[in-house]
């Protein structure tokens, strides 16, 4: 490893500890203050008509199937609304009912606690990534301030919503960041291992998996930068990346968390007689570019979807193409922002119509924007982050929360 390599993760390593205190005392500050005042299950929002078998009861909402599968494990079935959806995403709930040693007293705190660990980890490597990734010579001094836009994962409300309610977004996009941190590290075992954890934690992890094999594709050399320095915006390895083909590249990375994720479909299927595109999520997917977003009722809520969501995506997608055309190849923050983007423009209507599932279902293009940004365009850093950030004064206010 040469000087400057290693002064770059030295700086990099620096940025995510600093990231990482950060969210784990903030976040640490907001769960405890949701557990004095509603109690750990509150997180799980147990509806009656799961938990008491009330079909007129309340719904509830998604965290209290993690709670239930990681409480009851394979018995958790008469609690769910759809057991293959739900036990699609393995990965999170059988992590608390580990922590939790079976005890069904302690699976609500180590749900959160899970969760906590995962939310300050995605802060702490997005910030990694940044460092990693912004064009260093731009920076004088070394001490720039450009990895503090990882505050924006800090507090981004779709994020501080999966920490409050039980989700499996939080420890999705901790192993696929993991991954991405992997890869630029030239560790390619690692790196799939990680996609396929990201994936039972959640599908979302296809989307960083599609990054991630969009750039092993496309590149085969070692580029440098300005400086004659090697360029870890694009190509992060001088040798397994060099003589393993195109296809068998794009195939490792995607192929493998797919066909994991295809294998558990069939365990599902063979175990409960179904698939999960029974359920509207998978239904209701159209080809047609924020399709979902109109028919949001709410006109506010129209309003800050559209600023905070869709516009963005739309920019960034644009900007990232347009990266692709100009360099002819497609650099690690490129493909994750065509991913990012691409998997918003497509969200299924049911996201769109819940604000709150649309902020944490849409993440990608916030953790992937900002990659991108910080590779190719790292002045707009700030603007991505005065755009992004006050969303945490929507997640402060949200009644019932915190």
């Amino acid at each position: 490893m040469t000087t400057n390599s290693t002064s770059a993760h030295h700086f990099a390593r620096i940025w995510a500890v600093r990231l990482g205190v950060i969210t784990l005392v903030f976040t640490g500050i907001l769960v405890l203050m949701g557990v004095s005042k509603y109690g750990a299950l509150d997180f799980a929002r147990m509806g009656t008509r799961f938990s008491l078998g009330d079909p007129t009861g309340s719904g509830g909402y998604d965290g209290q199937f993690a709670y239930y599968i990681a409480r009851d494990g394979a018995n958790a079935v008469p609690f769910i609304d759809g057991a293959t959806l739900r036990y699609q995403r393995i990965l999170y709930p059988m992590i608390a009912r580990v922590l939790a040693f079976g005890n069904p007293d302690l699976v609500p705190y180590t749900l959160i606690l899970v969760n906590v660990i995962a939310h300050t980890v995605t802060a702490m490597l997005t910030a990694y990534l940044i460092a990693r990734l912004a064009p260093r010579h731009k920076f004088a001094p070394r001490s720039s301030l450009a990895p503090l836009a990882a505050l924006v994962i800090t507090g981004w409300l779709g994020a501080l919503f999966a920490v409050r309610l039980d989700l499996n977004e939080s420890l999705c996009f901790a192993l696929a960041l993991g991954a991405g941190a992997a890869y630029l590290d030239e560790r390619p075992r690692l790196t799939a291992m990680l996609l396929i954890l990201s994936v039972l934690a959640k599908e979302t992890g296809l989307v960083f998996a599609l990054g991630i094999a969009l750039h092993a594709l496309m590149n085969t050399q070692q580029p440098t930068d300005a400086q004659g320095e090697t360029s870890f915006s694009r190509v992060p390895t001088k040798t397994w990346l060099n003589v393993i083909s195109s296809s068998n590249r794009f195939a490792y990375f995607f192929g493998m968390p797919l066909l994991a994720f295809l294998v558990w479909w069939g365990v599902l299927y063979i175990t409960f007689g179904t698939l999960p595109t029974r359920y509207p999520a998978a239904r209701n997917i159209q080809p047609i570019p924020f399709n979902g977003l109109f028919a949001e009722e709410s006109a506010a809520e129209f309003v800050f979807l559209t600023l905070w969501l869709a516009l963005p995506t739309l920019l960034i997608f644009l900007a990232a193409a347009h990266t692709v055309i100009r360099t002819r190849t497609i650099s690690l923050g490129a493909g994750l922002a065509i991913a990012g983007a691409g998997f918003v423009m497509l969200m299924p209507d049911v996201s769109w119509v819940d604000p709150v599932a649309a902020y944490r279902v849409g993440m990608p293009i916030v953790v992937c924007g900002l990659i991108y940004l910080a590779e190719h365009h790292p002045r707009w850093l700030r603007w991505a982050t005065a755009l992004w950030l006050p969303s945490l004064a929507l997640a402060l206010i949200t009644p019932g929360m915190w």
